[in-house]
């Protein structure tokens, strides 16, 4: 089987986000919750927290092209990626993600969208993460299994690397 046959399946992260944008928006709508009082510092605070993912989605798009691999899941992967951002996150595509849409919540004013994040949380897990996190453990670390590596970070990933090393 050729390695571009066999990368992960996975239900796109932006398309999940924006799922959950809408529906908070449109439960909004239909049962509105109390928000912020000054919608002037939530607004300035959310585009802040927007351009703290921007930032950190930005720069693991940088560390993986210069480790010559697709930051896009639907290509396969080429290397692990343990420079930058990588360090202290195995996902900061999705942690950018998830960044920008607190902030979209602050800048929206919407509490619906707060109330969300764990079943947010709960759907990049287990439609995303998990089925790209089996892909590398079959492809890219082959010894990965003395070490789960679902999303423990940088507490794994040196025994992920030493391992794929041996």
């Amino acid at each position: 089987m050729r390695v571009e046959d066999n990368h992960a399946k996975v239900v796109p992260a932006p398309v999940i986000f924006l799922i959950f944008i809408a529906l908070g928006l449109i439960l909004n709508l239909i049962l509105p919750l109390p928000s912020l009082t000054n919608v002037l510092a939530a607004r300035v605070t959310g585009l802040l927290v927007i351009c703290v993912g921007l930032f950190v989605g930005g720069s693991a798009i940088i560390q993986m092209r210069r480790a010559h691999t697709s930051p896009n899941p639907h290509k396969p992967a080429s290397t692990l990626v343990e420079a930058g951002v990588f360090r202290y996150t195995r996902n900061p595509l999705y942690l950018s993600l998830f960044v920008m849409y607190i902030g979209i919540a602050n800048c929206a004013n919407v509490l619906w969208l707060i109330l969300l994040c764990p079943f947010l949380i709960w759907s990049v897990e287990n439609w995303v993460v998990k089925p790209e996190e089996d892909y590398l453990e079959r492809t890219i670390i082959p010894h990965a299994d003395s070490c789960t590596i679902r999303t423990n970070g940088a507490r794994c990933q040196a025994a992920m690397l030493a391992a794929a090393r041996e």
